[in-house]
């Protein structure tokens, strides 16, 4: 082979896309350089409009260009947290109605989260979509990965507020498929309530997934967290729980806020009573 024999060839593999890099912007559509920030426009409001107007056939050349961009840093761009991680959030959603499941967007999902250097917020979005793809996502590791993390995370991410968003969606699973058993889910979330290192955040979601489970011993936290005022946010869903899991001993100090002029605690109290009032 002569030289010049071996330059056309070096040129040619020079040429081709790397596997799992996004091909160059000149051979992406308008549409997704747009959504990826490689157009005029950057702002958050067209780009998140040509998100929502993908189609539903993009290529695998395509679809690995959008996994490139959910992997890129909020610190690497101009836009601000929730526009920048909302951009990304849609963008998962318009991954998931493609016609051809994408195989590895279970899997990126997992590496994102497990990505210390990536921002917390898109992080916890990633946890959250673990339970959202779920049940539609194709039957490969990276499904039963993400599985594994939606329990790691549980037990492990409770200083912060990514214990909460697990058990919002082991919630929703427990019961509908066998690695979610909804005793076993119940415990867990049980045990991340009353752990000591629980986030006040975390304990928002604890609070909800053990009322619409039925934890009955969760009622005492629930109980003692409805009398604390430092948090509404956090009475307000104490409350809410203990309309599940209560009974009638506790209208008597449900009643005062039901009147209350917060309406973060007034609504709830309201609710809280109706089901007290319905139970024997």
């Amino acid at each position: 082979m002569n030289v010049l024999v071996l330059i056309f060839v070096a040129a040619s593999l020079l040429s081709l896309p790397v596997q799992g890099q996004a091909p160059p912007s000149a051979a992406l559509p308008e549409s997704l350089r747009l959504v990826f920030g490689q157009a005029a426009e950057t702002r958050y409001v067209p780009r998140v409009r040509a998100v929502l107007a993908l189609p539903t056939n993009l290529t695998p050349e395509q679809v690995d260009a959008c996994y490139d961009f959910l992997a890129q840093k909020l610190g690497n761009q101009h836009l601000p947290d929730l526009e920048f991680n909302g951009l990304k959030n849609e963008l998962v959603f318009a991954l998931t109605r493609q016609r051809r499941k994408p195989g590895e967007l279970a899997s990126r999902l997992v590496a994102m989260y497990r990505d210390r250097s990536l921002d917390s917020t898109w992080r916890d979005y990633c946890v959250q979509f673990f339970g959202k793809w779920y049940a539609d996502a194709p039957r490969n590791e990276g499904r039963e990965a993400m599985a594994a993390a939606l329990w790691e995370v549980l037990r492990t991410e409770r200083a912060n507020r990514f214990a909460g968003a697990a058990a919002t969606q082991l919630g929703f699973l427990a019961g509908k498929y066998p690695e979610f058993p909804r005793d076993e889910v119940a415990a867990a979330c049980l045990e991340a309530l009353l752990d000591p290192i629980c986030s006040e955040t975390a304990k928002v979601a604890l609070l909800q997934v053990c009322a619409t489970l039925g934890v009955a011993d969760a009622l005492p936290e629930a109980r003692r967290l409805a009398a604390a005022k430092h948090n509404p946010v956090l009475r307000a869903a104490a409350i809410a729980a203990v309309g599940f899991l209560g009974d009638r001993s506790d209208l008597a100090w449900l009643t005062p806020l039901a009147a209350s002029y917060d309406q973060r605690l007034r609504i709830p109290a309201q609710a809280a009573i109706s089901r007290l009032q319905e139970k024997p």
